[in-house]
C-alpha cells in the first residue's frame, strides 16, 4: 500500500532538516515589522502548482493506491486570496480524481490547503444532504506538537513561534518517543513525520486501524502520549 510514509524522511534525519528550515522561517519572522502577514504571489503560486506540487502522490495516499471513494468522498478545505491579504475559507471541497483536484487547485491558487476526512457522502453535496446522513467516516490519526508547548522549560530564550536549533532538541526528542509508541505500543506501521511550517511538526498515522478510530479511541491514544506534572 502506498501511504505518504514510504515517501516520508528517516526519524533520524528529520532534525537537522527541519531545524535549519525553522530557525531560517524564525529569523525572517521576528525582522519583520508586519503583524507576520505573508502576502503570497499569485505567479510563484501558479508555477509551484503547475510544476512542483505532487498531485499524483497525494492521490495515491489519499485512495490507498485503490479505493476511490476514499479520495471522492474526502473533504478538501482551501485558503484562497483573491485580493492580496484578503482570505477566504472554503470548505466542503470534494473532487472525483487527481484531475478534478489539479483544475480546481490551478484555478483557485489557494495559499492553504487543509485535508478533512472522509465522510458517508460526497463533501461537496452537503448543502443538499440531510444532516444526520452527511457522517465523517474515516480519519487519519494525525498529531500536532509545536515548540510553544514547550515554552516553560526552554531555556534558549525562545519563546512562541522563535526557534533556534538549540529548542528544536525538545522536537527531535517529541518525534523520537512519539513514533516509537505509536510504531511499539499501537502497531502503527504507516507513520509519517512533517514539519508543521512554523513552531513544530505532524504526525501523520495512516493505517486502516487508526483511520477507523473512534473519537474515544483518538482521545486514548493521545492521552497516551500526553505529560503530566504531579506535585
Amino acid at each position: 500500500m502506498t501511504t505518504a510514509a514510504s515517501t516520508a524522511m528517516d526519524v533520524e534525519n528529520i532534525e537537522n532538516v527541519y531545524a535549519n528550515k525553522a530557525e531560517k522561517e524564525s529569523s525572517q519572522e521576528s525582522s519583520s515589522t508586519s503583524d507576520n502577514a505573508v502576502v503570497f504571489s499569485p505567479q510563484l503560486l501558479q508555477m509551484y502548482y503547475s510544476r512542483l506540487f505532487p498531485f499524483p502522490m497525494l492521490h495515491s495516499w489519499l485512495s490507498y493506491g485503490k479505493d476511490s471513494t476514499l479520495f471522492s468522498h474526502r473533504e478538501f478545505s482551501m485558503t484562497i486570496e483573491p485580493v492580496p491579504g484578503e482570505e477566504i475559507y472554503i470548505r466542503y471541497q470534494s473532487f472525483a480524481g487527481e484531475n478534478e483536484l489539479a483544475e480546481a487547485i490551478l484555478k483557485r491558487r489557494p495559499v492553504k490547503i487543509d485535508i478533512g476526512a472522509v465522510f458517508s457522502l460526497l463533501p461537496k453535496d452537503k448543502a443538499t444532504i440531510p444532516a444526520e446522513k452527511f457522517k465523517p467516516v474515516q480519519r487519519e490519526l494525525v498529531f500536532d506538537v509545536d515548540l510553544t508547548d514547550y515554552d516553560e522549560v526552554r531555556n534558549c530564550g525562545c519563546s512562541g513561534a522563535k526557534i533556534c536549533s538549540i529548542c528544536w532538541g525538545y522536537m527531535q526528542m517529541a518525534v523520537k518517543i512519539m513514533d516509537k509508541g505509536l510504531r511499539d505500543d499501537f502497531g502503527f506501521q504507516h507513520v509519517a513525520w512533517f514539519y508543521s511550517g512554523r513552531r513544530g511538526v505532524h504526525a501523520w498515522v495512516s493505517d486502516q486501524s487508526a483511520r477507523e478510530l473512534s473519537d474515544a479511541g483518538r482521545t486514548a491514544v493521545a492521552s497516551y502520549f500526553a505529560v503530566s506534572n504531579y506535585s
